[in-house]
């Protein structure tokens, strides 16, 4: 029953994959543009949790809904930081390779927090939340969103 979610969870994984290529590459314009992208699939992903699944997370449940909302907030916290710290380098943009390499170490470790508690949250819904509610009402919820 995880598969719904971990269908999601792959592509937006990937969007994100594709900036932190984009910023080893030292391709900081282009790593922009991916996280924007990733941020509007995010998004678009708590939404649905929060107004479609959450509602339904039954009494007794491994982890109230309350729990996951927190992780979301937290999640776009930290999501907020980090495009600081992207839009500085942005701003003064590294002049030689030694500066876009140090440009984009700054950027790896700013992103670690961020990508840590997505795992442990998307580790979360797979092995509780996908368990707990209605696969229709997943499927419903997850059909608004194509994977392509």
């Amino acid at each position: 029953m995880a598969q719904l979610f971990e269908e999601q969870h792959t592509r937006i994984e990937a969007i994100l994959t594709a900036h932190l290529l984009d910023v080893v590459g030292g391709d900081f314009v282009q790593a922009k543009q991916r996280f924007t992208q990733w941020r509007s699939a995010l998004d678009e992903h708590i939404r649905i949790e929060n107004d479609e699944l959450l509602p339904h997370v039954p009494e007794g449940a491994r982890w109230a809904a309350k729990v996951y909302r927190l992780e979301h907030d937290r999640i776009a916290l930290l999501a907020d930081e980090y495009v600081q710290r992207l839009q500085l380098v942005l701003d003064k943009p590294p002049v030689d390779a030694l500066a876009r390499r140090r440009a984009s170490l700054y950027l790896l470790d700013a992103i670690h927090a961020l990508r840590h508690v997505i795992e442990h949250h998307h580790e979360r819904e797979h092995t509780a939340l996908a368990q707990e509610l209605p696969l229709e009402l997943q499927r419903q919820a997850w059909a608004q969103v194509p994977l392509a």
